[in-house]
């Protein structure tokens, strides 16, 4: 399979980030993970990880191909999140250092451990079950598939009310995926799953870098964005979250990528101190909130993704809207 293939043409299923949080019946509550979305196909004794882009991961996590590979059905195609944890919380930030493997053996050898999060099935022995409803589907999933580490299955909740989701982003959660417990798989963006952020945060384009000052090396900040219609619009800067060593990575990047002007169609853009970057690299940023002018308020640099082009980076909350 190449690696933009995607098996049985399945896009998979992306939440709506909702604001405005209202919960009812008729709905499943499951831990947002913050890891890489994968999509795991087992085809006789052979397994392969597709990003949600479609990009084959396989290389990256061998060892959870190995354990879906192992799996007593010959033909089955699950949706998850490949995690590392750190303390009680998934991180992202730690999943990089396998991100950036694409080979086996060095992967293997990693002292990051990670985890493979399953919660949904898509095809099981041959049978496409997409069509069938969601909680049936975990019925499926749980009898389907044996749970051992690397592969965990992501319980779920009936019923969730606002102390409930303060509770959760108190012990370090994420957040929650709502999804309605009686429809299909859906394809692509969809109304029927949506995410309960417990940190306003979301992917942006880096667009460029600015000098390093001080004692700091390779850079001091990235240049973002985010797409908006047929705009690029420039959404401020961030300045920490970075060690040494990533500050360096990302100058080596942006120099290969650098471009005489901003690839930015409209914002504010800084006055000085800039360095321009074709728009192709996406980083995920937690901040607080966006500010009256459309910008950032205290971002902090999470690593980059490679799971969404950046074409198809918007700011959550007006996917509806493209």
């Amino acid at each position: 399979m190449s690696a933009t293939s995607n098996p049985h043409g399945v896009r998979p299923a992306l939440a709506i980030l909702s604001r405005e949080r209202r919960y009812g019946p008729g709905r499943l509550y499951e831990r947002k993970l913050d890891g890489e979305r994968c999509v795991a196909r087992c085809d006789g004794n052979r397994a392969i990880l597709l990003s949600r882009s479609s990009r084959d991961v396989t290389d990256s996590f061998p060892e959870v191909a190995d354990a879906v590979a192992a799996q007593p059905a010959d033909d089955l195609l699950l949706d998850g999140e490949v995690v590392a944890v750190e303390g009680h919380r998934t991180s992202f930030a730690r999943l990089q250092g396998r991100m950036q493997s694409h080979r086996p053996e060095p992967a293997r050898e990693s002292s990051v451990r990670i985890f493979y999060y399953v919660f949904d099935l898509l095809r099981h022995d041959g049978e496409d079950v997409t069509a069938v409803p969601l909680r049936d589907r975990k019925q499926l999933l749980r009898s389907a598939v044996r749970f051992a580490d690397p592969i965990r299955y992501v319980p779920h909740r009936n019923q969730a009310h606002e102390d409930y989701f303060s509770r959760i982003c108190h012990r370090g959660w994420e957040g929650l995926i709502v999804k309605r417990a009686d429809d299909g798989y859906p394809s692509g963006r969809t109304s029927s799953w949506l995410k309960f952020k417990c940190e306003a945060g979301q992917e942006l384009i880096i667009v460029g870098g600015t000098d390093p000052t001080g004692s700091r090396a390779g850079l001091g900040a990235l240049l973002l964005g985010y797409n908006a219609g047929d705009d690029l619009v420039y959404a401020g800067k961030v300045g920490t979250g970075f060690s040494e060593q990533v500050l360096r990575d990302l100058a080596d990047r942006l120099a290969d990528l650098e471009v005489p002007t901003s690839p930015c169609t409209s914002g504010r853009l800084p006055s000085r101190g800039a360095h321009w970057a074709r728009a192709e690299l996406v980083a995920e940023v937690a901040f607080t909130e966006w500010t009256r002018a459309d910008q950032l308020r205290h971002p902090r640099y999470l690593g980059l993704r490679r799971d969404k082009p950046a074409r198809d980076v918007v700011r959550e909350g007006q996917e509806m809207y493209r």
